[in-house]
């Protein structure tokens, strides 16, 4: 129960919802935003200007159950 939200049930063992959880919070797209055909024509130098500016930038992890 996340601020009295509701309660989200996970089917199956707690191993399994262990992983699935990290795995979801390891699964963080650092340059969202941008499509990912451009990525190969960007200089590292013009990636962090856009994070910098707030253009592009990491998503936060969430937790979704299947």
């Amino acid at each position: 129960m996340v601020h009295e939200e509701g309660c989200e049930t996970f089917d199956g063992p707690f191993s399994d919802f262990a992983l699935t959880f990290v795995r979801q919070l390891l699964d963080v797209d650092r340059h969202h935003g941008i499509e990912p055909e451009a990525l190969e024509f960007l200089e590292p130098e013009d990636l962090e200007e856009l994070v910098a500016n707030g253009e592009i930038g990491p998503v936060q992890p969430t937790f979704k159950p299947f």
